[in-house]
């Protein structure tokens, strides 16, 4: 994974290949970003059309470089091969949804092969109806007894592959609404634990990350939290972490200690009453001696 030198010409033991069921060429783990690579097309088209073309093949599932996918055009070697990839499957025997028995692909693509005119698409290219764990075919919203019922993921925003719900768990983020496999999650609300990407973290996108800590909350709990970059000193901090500085004597920020002001009251009311227990408890200690 992440062999972005890799150009596709030691992938030649492939050709004409008969038993090969799926080829990833993003040169990426499972749940991770696709990085630029060099793969070329030029290199990996011809090996992969010797495979579509002999009778019996028993090719599934490609995964293809996010580079080749992000300008789509009808005039490349790519867009052709997606065309003749779709016209192969549509030629061998009808393949159904595991679940409700619909005839699969519906749009009659298993590659996305749809140009709009726009510079560029996100499912372009991609697989449809077939889980990269398992290569299990299934619809997205399989309709059985007037409730749907989904068994596959709609193509996970980071690492750009569909999971049927036995191998991967999905969720939405909370602050896009994007749905993504769990894996793909790098992290979560630190109070609430609700499953935020890295694109909104990186962008501030309805939530906040502390400098100081590196906890990321939600913008729900961040109302709490304040996880925010101080109009004095500049410093992004959850109040927290600011309590804590201050109780060190390390905050020096005027801002950032009226920032946590409710905090400090807090503290001061929690400490008055653990002094008056440990009056009550003193005075019942002494009666206590006093009886010996």
């Amino acid at each position: 994974t992440n062999c972005v030198n890799i150009t596709g010409v030691g992938l030649e033991p492939l050709r004409g290949s008969l038993i090969i069921e799926q080829i990833d060429l993003s040169l990426v783990g499972e749940h991770q970003r696709s990085p630029e690579p060099q793969i070329s097309w030029s290199h990996v088209l011809p090996i992969l059309d010797s495979i579509i073309e002999r009778e019996g093949c028993s090719l599934m599932h490609l995964q293809f470089p996010s580079v080749w996918r992000e300008e789509p055009s009808a005039e490349s070697e790519f867009h052709a091969f997606i065309l003749r990839y779709n016209q192969m499957r549509r030629n061998l025997v009808a393949i159904s949804c595991l679940e409700c028995n619909q005839r699969l692909p519906r749009g009659n693509q298993w590659i996305d092969g749809y140009i709009d005119g726009c510079i560029s698409r996100p499912d372009y290219g991609t697989h449809y109806n077939t889980c990269y764990g398992c290569l299990k075919h299934y619809c997205y919203e399989c309709e059985i007894n007037g409730e749907t019922k989904n068994m596959i993921s709609d193509c996970c925003h980071i690492c750009k592959r569909d999971y049927c719900i036995d191998c991967i768990e999905m969720h939405v983020c909370g602050s896009c609404q994007i749905m993504n496999c769990h894996d793909c999650y790098e992290h979560e609300c630190h109070n609430c634990n609700e499953k935020i990407c890295s694109e909104c973290v990186e962008e501030d996108n309805d939530c906040c990350k502390c400098e100081d800590c590196n906890a990321v909350f939600c913008s729900i709990c961040n109302i709490m939290a304040e996880a925010r970059t101080c109009g004095q000193c500049d410093y992004r901090r959850c109040n927290y972490c600011r309590f804590q500085k201050f109780r060190q004597g390390q905050l020096g920020c005027s801002e950032c200690i009226k920032g946590i002001a409710h905090l400090l009251v807090d503290e001061s009311k929690r400490l008055y009453q653990e002094v008056e227990q440990l009056k009550v408890e003193n005075k019942e200690q002494q009666g206590e001696i006093k009886e010996l």
